[in-house]
């Protein structure tokens, strides 16, 4: 019967084997894991704030919201008076209907001058004369198209329109207010994302490195754990950084307190 040499005696104070690969292993994820996840304290604030303005001159004829409101894209926000634009809409209108008629007429010219000059009836100069003017008026008439069509977009700037579906911050126009144009616009009315708000904080550009607009993040505000996507992540003048994670709006508003949990 063989007898089983005994174990080599282990040396006192030295781990076993499994305990210091184990180590090894805690130490290697902890160094593995990201450094840029992290819980940033910061506030919301409005997305997408925009200073609706007009590049028309004018007098301000109506306002149709309240600060507050909400409205929905493309309803109408203000009015500026109207008349001269309407009038320019119409004088282009006008001038169409006499040009499609001059065009006709210069089209019936030209068919007869082709028609006697293959008789050998009338001269080159003649048909050359009927082509000038077949051209000229198609071009007045291409002209006065683009008339109506620029003053058919005067008519729709001389009433802005909700660029989507906007919450009201600030009413800055009022009936009567006369408006300057292109040099100097006049800012009318401010806006925000109604179905959407933002919660920024700053962070030192370690924890910014591999942030990306469009990643998932989390947002905790008013008690509640909200499910959001990283907007923005802009550098500042200091050498840090802003992030922004866009959540649904709700009843949430600008200035309240939040912590974004980055991924």
């Amino acid at each position: 019967m063989s007898v089983r040499p005994p174990l080599p005696a282990r040396r006192a104070g030295r781990p076993p084997r499994r305990t210091t690969m184990m180590t090894r292993t805690l130490i290697l994820a902890l160094f593995a894991a990201p450094a840029w996840a992290a819980d940033l304290s910061g506030q919301l604030d409005w997305s997408q704030r925009v200073v609706i303005a007009t590049p028309l001159a004018g007098v301000v004829e109506t306002v149709e919201v309240l600060p507050g409101q909400r409205i929905a894209k493309d309803g109408v926000l203000l009015s500026l008076n109207q008349t001269v634009y309407k009038a320019g809409l119409m004088e282009a209108n006008a001038d169409i209907s006499r040009l499609t008629e001059e065009l006709a007429d210069a089209r019936r010219e030209l068919d007869r001058a082709n028609e006697l000059y293959s008789r050998t009836v009338s001269s080159t100069t003649e048909l050359d004369a009927a082509k000038l003017r077949h051209a000229r008026a198609a071009a007045l008439l291409a002209a006065a198209e683009a008339r109506v069509e620029k003053a058919r977009r005067l008519l729709d700037e001389s009433a802005p329109r909700a660029p989507f579906d906007a919450l009201v911050l600030d009413r800055l126009a009022e009936p009567g207010m006369a408006v300057a144009g292109q040099c100097q616009p006049t800012p009318l009315l401010v806006l925000a994302r109604a179905d959407e708000i933002v919660a920024r904080a700053g962070l030192p550009a370690g924890q910014a490195t591999g942030l990306k607009p469009g990643a998932k993040a989390t947002v905790a505000v008013a008690g509640k754990s909200v499910a959001g996507r990283i907007a923005a992540v802009r550098a500042k003048a200091d050498g840090r950084y802003e992030v922004d994670v866009a959540i649904p709006r709700g009843g949430l508003v600008a200035g309240m307190a939040a912590s974004i949990r980055l991924p």
